[in-house]
């Protein structure tokens, strides 16, 4: 059942319903390890969410903030609360929800600032590259591949009617001019066939993050989520648009992008560090 309340601010700090602080503390507890390794975290976490539904919040966002929200998530949302659970419950300090609404800011907003709706990334490129360069995120994609696609991403700027953000004139034009470098956009990808590839299974880790590569012309991302491994291989924990919920897709990563080959032209294999 979802949260009963509304969005909380006490202070500066911003929780979606009483139920979500419970349930994110009880995970940071539950999974609490100073010093580990977050990427280890990310599959048993994300595996706690298999049957939360499908909420729109990047498009609900209506200011540009960031919340603790665990009853709904989106593509986004949901890579971000997960890998912000790991890294809190790892860090060396003490746990507060502070400190993993600061963490989810990080990961959310181009350089970690919540500057306006326009700051929130909505593009797996510019959430690898800005997350990679602050130290993040590993991105495994180029040490295994050479291949790239060169897009232009400018979906959101397209679609103001799909964002409530964008219903001010103001910034539109400053999400536009954020796309406007996106512009021939350099994206590595893993070859769909890698998936099956001895070498690559081998290298893999439980917990890693795979980006499904996509070929609408607008867009980089089809979906994207955190392997966890099972007998027979690596499955892929998601969003699943088909179910309106997060899975763990029943056959393996390999199987399940050749399946989805006419909708996806690659891949990007990643892990939280």
């Amino acid at each position: 059942m979802g949260c009963l309340a509304t969005c909380l601010t006490l202070g500066a700090q911003r929780y979606h319903c009483a139920e979500d602080t419970v349930k994110a503390m009880s995970i940071l507890r539950e999974f609490s390890n100073p010093g580990g390794d977050p990427g280890k975290l990310c599959a048993p976490i994300a595996e706690r969410f298999i049957g939360t539904p499908y909420e729109p919040i990047a498009q609900q966002d209506s200011s540009g903030v960031v919340e603790i929200r665990l009853d709904g998530f989106d593509d986004f949302s949901f890579i971000n609360s997960v890998a912000a659970l790991a890294k809190i419950a790892t860090s060396p300090g003490g746990m507060h929800l502070k400190d993993l609404e600061v963490m989810l800011e990080r990961l959310t907003f181009r350089r970690g600032e919540a500057n306006g709706f326009p700051s929130r990334m909505l593009y797996g490129g510019d959430w690898v590259v800005d997350n990679h360069s602050r130290g993040n995120v590993k991105d495994l994609t180029e040490d295994y591949s050479t291949s790239f696609k060169t897009k232009s991403l400018e979906y959101v700027g397209r679609h103001p009617q799909e964002y409530a953000a964008l219903k001010d004139s103001a910034t539109l034009e400053r999400q536009k001019m954020v796309e406007f470098g996106y512009r021939t956009f350099k994206i590595p990808h893993m070859k769909r066939e890698m998936a099956d590839s001895k070498g690559i299974l081998e290298d893999m880790r439980e917990g890693d993050l795979v980006m499904l590569l996509t070929n609408h012309p607008e867009k980089d991302i089809l979906s994207m989520g955190y392997v966890i491994r099972r007998p027979d291989g690596f499955h892929l924990i998601h969003i699943s648009e088909k179910d309106g919920k997060i899975v763990e897709e029943p056959e393996t990563l390999g199987r399940y992008i050749k399946r989805n080959s006419k909708e996806i032209y690659g891949w990007r294999w990643l892990r939280i560090i």
